[in-house]
C-alpha cells in the first residue's frame, strides 16, 4: 500500500444531504503510465461491490476515474484502499449522487450565453474553511460554532480547536465567505479564509510534481550510467590490454571475481532495486491482484534477467575458481533502466503540452476583484476594495474596468461597454452590453468602466461549467476505436512474453545444432548471453504505451481545439467518433435555426366604433387600447405574449425597449389621467389568455373603443390563436370587411407567421346594458415571426455538400415549418410534433435503411434536374453504414427525449440545462457554422487516431522482429537491449507528437 505523509492525504468529499440510489465517484489516480495501468485500474474499480462496470472510465493523461455504484456503503476509504493495493496513489476523491449535474432543469437556466439571475438556481451546498484565531477553550468553540449555525443558509458547522478551524456547509447564494468572517469577528475572535490550492494549480502542480520525480529518476540513474558505460564500454573494450587502468581494473579480488566486476555490480544494484522498484511494485501488484500482465511486468523481467543472469555467471566462475572472469552484463540493466526513465521524462514533458486545453482555460480567470462598497457615512459615495477572488459572494457589487477580465458571472447595473467573449465561445466579434445584461467569468471588458451585480461564484461560473465539461470529455466514455485498443493492449503484453521466450528457445537451438557461426559472437559474450540478449530486446522494445496513448491524446488535444472553437465535446471519444459518422442530422426549428425569439414584425388594430375622431384622437384611442394589450400581455411568460408586449412597449416608449415585465406593467398601466387595473389573467393552455381589466378613464368616453357610460368600465380580454377566439364567438367589427382581414392572416401564415388574435367583451356586470349585444369584437392581431438565424441557410447547403441527409422536427404548424424551411433549404420537414413524439420521430430516422434513402433521393435527384437545381443541393444519405447515424440540434426541454434518443445529441448553449444534459457536443457560439467546424474537427481527430495506431502497431510489428534477431544474418548488426528500451519510449513520444498536430486545426 501506498504510504502519504500529512500533507499528502487525499481529499475526500461525500455529499450527504441528499439521498439516491445511484451515486458518482471522481477521484484522481497518480502513476498512470500505459494502457496496461489504465486495464489494471478499470479492473480494480469494476471489481468493487456495486460499482456498475458500463460507467468505469479512466483517463491516461489525466488520471481522472469516473465510475457509478449503487451502494452507499462503498466508502471512499475502500477505492484508496483497493488502487493502492494495484500500486498507485488516489488524490480527491469525490463521491456524491449522479442527479446533482444540471438538477434545476425545470427552471430552464442557460449555459454561456445566457445566464439565469439571482434566485432562479439552485445551486448545491458550498464549503468554506476558516482559520479561527484566538479559541482556547471548549466555550468558545460552543460560541463561534453557535453564531455560525445562527447564520441563513447554513446548514452545518464543524470547529475543531486544535487546529484552529472551522467548516462550514452553506448556500452561497444566502451566505457568502464575508457574512462568515464577520460573524466570528463579531463574537472577539479573529477569521481569515482558507485559501485552498485552485483547481489550475492542482492540474499544473501535479504535472510538474510526476515531470520532477521522473527527471530525478532520470539523473540519478544517468549517475549510475556515466561510470557504467565508461567502465563497461570504453575502458574494458576500447583502452589497450596494457593500459594501466584497465589493468587494474582487470586485476582479481578472488579467482573469478575482478574488480570491474566488483564495481559494475556496487552500481547496478541501487539501480536495479530502487530505481526498478516502481517496475517491480507495479509488475507484481497486477499480476496479484488483476492477474494481468502490463509494461512494468516486461521491463521486471528484462532487467531481472541481464542483472541476476550476471550475479548467476559471475557466482558460477568463483565457484570454478577461474582464472577468467564470469561473463557478466550489468550494464545492460543499468543501461536500460536509464533509457526507460529518460523516455518516460520526455513522454512527461510532451504530454504537458496535451493539457494546455485545462490549464489555459483554467488561467482565465482573475485573482482579485474591485469590490464596491457603500460609504456609511455618507451614502452618496462609494468605497472601491481590491479584494481576493475568493471572498466575493453573490450579490456583489464589482468594478471592472476597461481592458480587465470579469472575475465572475453577473449582470450589469451600470456601464455601457463592448466585451470580447471569444476565450470562452469562440465568438470572434466583440458583444455590445448594457445595463440588465448577462456577464461571464473571464472574458474582457474592451471598452469603458463597468459595474456588475454578482450572479455566480466559485465554480458555479460559466468558465468552470465549461472547465469541467472539458474535463469530462477527456474522462468520458472510450470510443469503439478506443475500446479496441485496450482489448489488444489486454492480449500484447502476454503475446510478448511468449514471443520473447520463443525467440531465445530458437537461438538456443540454432546454437545446439551449429547454425551459427561464431563470427557472430562478440569475443566477451557466451552463445547462451547471445541469445538471451535478444530475448531482453523484445521484452523491453514491445510495448503497449504507444497504443494506448493513440486516442487519449489525440481526444485530449481535440477537445481542447473544440473548446476555443466554441464546441465542447461533453461525451469524449464516443461522441467524436459518432459526429465523423453522421449522416442525418434533425434540427428543431424553434431557438435552433431560428433566434427563438419571437417578434411582431406585421399587426392591425380595429376600431369597434363606427364615428368620426380627429387625428389626434384616434391616435389616443390608438395607444389606449395598445396598453390594454400590452398590460395583459404582459402578465404571461409565453414567447408569443413576451414578442407582443415587448413590441408594444417599444412603439410606445422605444427607451422601454429593454424592460422587464415589472416595468412593462407599470409602464401599460398609467397614462395621463388613464389608468389600467389588471384584475385577474388566466392562461389557457394551448389556446391563450384570457383577463379582466378595469379602466379609470377622464369623463370623456371617445378614448375608448366602445359607447360606455361609466367612469371605471370593466372588460375582459382575451388573446390568443384564431380558432380558439372564434370559438367564443367573436368576430370582426361590423364596419369592417371579415374577407380583408382573414386574408391578412392567411398571407401571414403562408409567410410561416404565428398568429396571434385579440378580443374585447365587455363586463356582463357593467352598469351599461346598452351595447351589451354589440360588445364583442376581435380589435387586433398580430403577425410573429421567429427571425431566422443568418447562416441557417449556408449551413444546411454545406451539410448537403457533405452528403448528410437534413430534416426538420418541429412541433410548428405545417405552414410555418415549410416557410422556415424553405428560407435553409431543408425539404425533409416533419410538422406539428409534439415533445414525446419527437424521440419516436428519431428513432424512424434511425430504422431507416439506406436502400429506401437512395431511392428517395434518386427521386428527388431527377426532380431536381427539372428544375435546374444545383447538384450540392441534392439531398444524398452516407452508404457507409446498414443505418443512418443520426444527430439531433436542439435547445429546449421538449428537445430533450429526442437528443437522448438520437446517436449524437448537439445542444445549442443558450439552451436550458435539461436539453444541454440530453446532449453530448454544445455549441457555445451564436452561429450554426460550428455544427460545420464539429463535424470537420471530429474527423481530423478520427483520423489522426487512425494514423496513430497504424503507426504504432507498425512499429511494434516492425522493431519486434528487429529486436528478436531476424535481419542479423542480413547485416551482422542486432539491438542491444538498451536501444531497444530507448527505442521503446520513442514510440510513445512519436505518437503523442502526432496527437499535438491537431493543434494546427483550421477552420
Amino acid at each position: 500500500m501506498a504510504h502519504h505523509n500529512q500533507s499528502d492525504i487525499p481529499s475526500i468529499i461525500i455529499d450527504s444531504s441528499y439521498h439516491n440510489t445511484l451515486y458518482k465517484a471522481s477521484l484522481t489516480t497518480l502513476g498512470i503510465t500505459c494502457a496496461s495501468c489504465v486495464s489494471t485500474i478499470e479492473r480494480t474499480v469494476k471489481s468493487l461491490p456495486s460499482v456498475i462496470a458500463e460507467s468505469v472510465v479512466v483517463n491516461l493523461l489525466t488520471g481522472d476515474t469516473r465510475f457509478n455504484f449503487t451502494d452507499p456503503s462503498l466508502t471512499p476509504t475502500a477505492v484508496i484502499d483497493a488502487i493502492n493495493n494495484v500500486g498507485y496513489e488516489v488524490d480527491s476523491v469525490i463521491i456524491q449522487p449522479q442527479n446533482l449535474e444540471y438538477k434545476s432543469a425545470t427552471n430552464a437556466t442557460r449555459t454561456t450565453t445566457q445566464i439565469s439571475d439571482v434566485g432562479n438556481t439552485e445551486l448545491p451546498p458550498t464549503t468554506t474553511r476558516l482559520s479561527i484565531i484566538g479559541m482556547s477553550c471548549a466555550s468558545c468553540v460552543n460560541s463561534v460554532q453557535d453564531t455560525l449555525r445562527k447564520l441563513p443558509g447554513v446548514l452545518s458547522v464543524n470547529v475543531n480547536l486544535l487546529l484552529n478551524e472551522a467548516s462550514v456547509e452553506h448556500l452561497s447564494r444566502v451566505t457568502g465567505p464575508r457574512d462568515l468572517i464577520d460573524a466570528v469577528k463579531n463574537v472577539g475572535y479573529d477569521a481569515k479564509l482558507m485559501l485552498t490550492q485552485s483547481n489550475r494549480n492542482l492540474v499544473r502542480e501535479r504535472v510538474i510534481k510526476q515531470q520532477r520525480l521522473l527527471q530525478r529518476r532520470f539523473l540519478f540513474s544517468l549517475a549510475a550510467a556515466i561510470p557504467t558505460f565508461l567502465i563497461a564500454m570504453v575502458i574494458m573494450l576500447w583502452l589497450p590490454h596494457d593500459n594501466p587502468v584497465r589493468m587494474r581494473l582487470h586485476a582479481q579480488i578472488t579467482p573469478g571475481l575482478d574488480i570491474a566486476t566488483l564495481v559494475l555490480f556496487t552500481l547496478a544494484t541501487p539501480v536495479q532495486f530502487y530505481l526498478g522498484a516502481p517496475f517491480y511494485i507495479k509488475a507484481y501488484k497486477s499480476l496479484r491482484y488483476t492477474h494481468v500482465a502490463n509494461m512494468e511486468t516486461l521491463v521486471a523481467i528484462g532487467t531481472s534477467v541481464a542483472y541476476f543472469g550476471s550475479i548467476a555467471n559471475v557466482m558460477l566462475a568463483i565457484a570454478d575458481e577461474s582464472d577468467s572472469d564470469g561473463m557478466q552484463f550489468f550494464e545492460t540493466s543499468v543501461f536500460l533502466i536509464t533509457f526507460i526513465w529518460l523516455g518516460k521524462w520526455m513522454e512527461a514533458m510532451a504530454k504537458e503540452k496535451t493539457l494546455d486545453s485545462i490549464t489555459k482555460l483554467m488561467e482565465l480567470q482573475p485573482d482579485k476583484a474591485i469590490l464596491v462598497k457603500e460609504n456609511k457615512i455618507n451614502s452618496d459615495e462609494e468605497i472601491e476594495e481590491e479584494v481576493d477572488l475568493a471572498l466575493i459572494q453573490v450579490g456583489d457589487i464589482l468594478k471592472v474596468n476597461a481592458g480587465a477580465k470579469f472575475p465572475c458571472d453577473g449582470a450589469i447595473i451600470r456601464g455601457l461597454t463592448t466585451i470580447d467573449e471569444s476565450m470562452l465561445t469562440g465568438e470572434p466579434i466583440p458583444v455590445a452590453k448594457s445595463k440588465g445584461d448577462q456577464v461571464m467569468s473571464a472574458t474582457v471588458n474592451l471598452t469603458s468602466p463597468t459595474w456588475i451585480r454578482v450572479t455566480h461564484v466559485g465554480s458555479d461560473t460559466t468558465l468552470f461549467r465549461i472547465i469541467s465539461l472539458v474535463h469530462e470529455a477527456q474522462a468520458s466514455k472510450k470510443a469503439p476505436i478506443e475500446v479496441l485498443a485496450d482489448k489488444i493492449s489486454q492480449y500484447f503484453v502476454p503475446a510478448v512474453i511468449l514471443i520473447s521466450l520463443i525467440d531465445f528457445a530458437i537461438w538456443i537451438i540454432l546454437g545446439a545444432a551449429n547454425a551459427v557461426p561464431k563470427g557472430w559472437i562478440p569475443e566477451n559474450q557466451s552463445y547462451p548471453v547471445f541469445a538471451l540478449f535478444f530475448a531482453i530486446s523484445v521484452l523491453v522494445i514491445a510495448c503497449p504505451c504507444a497504443m494506448g496513448l493513440a486516442s487519449p491524446t489525440a481526444i485530449m488535444v481535440g477537445t481542447g481545439v473544440a473548446a476555443r472553437l466554441g464546441i465542447l465535446i461533453k461525451g469524449g471519444g464516443e461522441a467524436v467518433q459518432i459526429a465523423s459518422r453522421i449522416s442525418t442530422i434533425a434540427f428543431d426549428k424553434t431557438g435552433t435555426l431560428t433566434y427563438g425569439t419571437p417578434k411582431v414584425v406585421d399587426y392591425e388594430l380595429y376600431d369597434a366604433k363606427n364615428d368620426e375622431l380627429t387625428e389626434k384622437d384616434r391616435q389616443q384611442r390608438e395607444e389606449l387600447l395598445l396598453r390594454i394589450l400590452g398590460s395583459v400581455e404582459s402578465a404571461s411568460d409565453h414567447p408569443l405574449a413576451r414578442a407582443v408586449s415587448q413590441y408594444i412597449l417599444a412603439k410606445l416608449q422605444p427607451d422601454f425597449q429593454q424592460a422587464d415585465a415589472e416595468e412593462c406593467q407599470s409602464f401599460m398601466s398609467f397614462n395621463g389621467s388613464t389608468s389600467i387595473t389588471l384584475d385577474a389573467a388566466t392562461e389557457v393552455p394551448g389556446k391563450g389568455l384570457h383577463a379582466t381589466v378595469t379602466i379609470s378613464s377622464p369623463p370623456s368616453s371617445t378614448l375608448l373603443p366602445y359607447n360606455v357610460s361609466s367612469a371605471r368600465p370593466r372588460f375582459t380580454i382575451y388573446i390568443g390563436n384564431y380558432d380558439w377566439i372564434d370559438s367564443l364567438g367573436f368576430d370582426y367589427p361590423p364596419n369592417l370587411s371579415k374577407q380583408k382581414a382573414q386574408s391578412a392572416l392567411t398571407k401571414w401564415r403562408q409567410q410561416g407567421q404565428s398568429v396571434v388574435v385579440a378580443a374585447i367583451a365587455m363586463d356582463t356586470n357593467a352598469d351599461d346594458k346598452t351595447t351589451a349585444n354589440n360588445s364583442r369584437f376581435i380589435v387586433a392581431q398580430f403577425g410573429i415571426a421567429d427571425v431566422v438565424r443568418p447562416d441557417s441557410a449556408k449551413t444546411i447547403s454545406v451539410l448537403k455538400g457533405m452528403g448528410i441527409d437534413v430534416w426538420m422536427i418541429t412541433g410548428d404548424h405545417p405552414i410555418a415549418a415549410r416557410e422556415i424551411a424553405r428560407q435553409v433549404g431543408i425539404d425533409n420537414v416533419l410538422a406539428q410534433v409534439t415533445p414525446e413524439n419527437k424521440a419516436e420521430k428519431i428513432k424512424w430516422l434511425q430504422r431507416r435503411r439506406e436502400d429506401c434513402t437512395l431511392i428517395k433521393n434518386r427521386q428527388e435527384s431527377e426532380k431536381s434536374e427539372k428544375h435546374n437545381a444545383y447538384p450540392e443541393e441534392k439531398s444524398t444519405a452516407s452508404v457507409k453504414h446498414n443505418r443512418p447515424v443520426v444527430a439531433m440540434v436542439g435547445d429546449g426541454i421538449n428537445d430533450a427525449p429526442a437528443l437522448a434518443q438520437a446517436d449524437l445529441g448537439i445542444s445549442i448553449a443558450s439552451g436550458t440545462d435539461i436539453a444541454i444534459e440530453s446532449s453530448s457536443i454544445i455549441l457555445t457560439r451564436s452561429t450554426l457554422a460550428s455544427l460545420i467546424t464539429m463535424i470537420q474537427l471530429s474527423r481530423a481527430i478520427i483520423k489522426r487516431i487512425r494514423i496513430n495506431f497504424i503507426w504504432a502497431f507498425l512499429y511494434n510489428i516492425l522493431a519486434i522482429p528487429i529486436a528478436a534477431g531476424v535481419f542479423f544474418p542480413v547485416f551482422k548488426k542486432g539491438l542491444p537491449p538498451e536501444l531497444a528500451g530507448l527505442a521503446m519510449v520513442c514510440s510513445s513520444i512519436s505518437v503523442v507528437l502526432s496527437s499535438l498536430l491537431l493543434k494546427r486545426f483550421k477552420e
